[in-house]
């Protein structure tokens, strides 16, 4: 899974890197009715979030969405239109690529509410095994430090309030690749350049194709990090900084 994450470019950097807008052409307001959501809610000016290196859920995060390549902010958990409340999203940070299109939280989004959610890498933990279960964490992130283009979905909900719609996202997960399964069994579902246009646009379908594509992606880093993000009120760079294995049985 990918419950926390680091995300420290400001908006003109995600801007320029993923050659995206602040301004969708045929962009509508988000509509009340499920029946007929908005394609994405044009950005009056640039967003401005602060640099942080541990993101949590139902934070503030960037995503870029559909193929007009829109830099906005979204909360972080999917909601769909007919949950009663946010707190629907505690369960819905992450969607599985192998069961997205047939998830009633997820389908619909699938189909039409793609989105990139940036980052600079993310953190997983390992378990170690024995009497006592200790998990240590690891930053995970591409060897050139790149940003990482993380497969997203969006949605908007409306309260039944009347109160102003909220826009909502989560991060696609697929098996782990090999490197990564020594760590944990799944990641998020990465995807090079190549294919964000075609991921945008609703053109990649099939569970194949996804994970096919992002195989091609470039080998990570992976490294122990301090246990300190463990604690989400912890946010500051040295947080990605490499620590010794806390743990007395290795990895490697």
């Amino acid at each position: 899974m990918c419950g926390r994450y680091a995300s420290s470019k400001g908006a003109d950097e995600l801007i320029e890197y993923f050659e995206a807008t602040l301004e969708a052409p045929s962009a509508v307001s988000p509509a009340a009715s499920p029946e007929t959501p908005p394609a994405a809610s044009p950005a009056a000016s640039a967003p401005n979030l602060a640099p942080s290196w541990n993101v949590a859920p139902t934070a503030q995060i960037y995503a870029i969405l559909d193929p007009a390549r829109l830099l906005t902010t979204a909360r972080w958990g999917l909601v769909p239109s007919w949950a009663k409340s946010l707190d629907f999203a505690a369960k819905t940070i992450n969607a599985r690529v192998e069961t997205v299109a047939d998830k009633p939280s997820f389908r619909s989004a699938f189909k039409s509410r793609r989105a990139i959610i940036p980052a600079d890498g993310y953190y997983e933990w390992y378990t170690a095994s024995g009497p006592v279960s200790r998990k240590q964490p690891f930053y995970i992130c591409a060897r050139d430090r790149s940003p990482l283009a993380m497969a997203g979905l969006y949605e908007w909900w409306v309260p039944s309030d009347g109160g102003a719609p909220v826009l909502t996202a989560t991060v696609l997960t697929r098996d782990a690749t090999p490197q990564i399964a020594e760590i944990h069994d799944r990641m998020p579902l990465m995807l090079p350049r190549a294919a964000w246009s075609e991921w945008l646009g609703g053109k990649l379908s099939s569970v194949g194709e996804l994970l096919s594509i992002s195989e091609t992606l470039q080998e990570l880093d992976a490294y122990p990090v301090s246990s300190a993000v463990n604690s989400s009120r912890e946010n500051r760079s040295s947080l990605i900084d490499p620590v010794p294995l806390e743990l007395e049985q290795v990895l490697w």
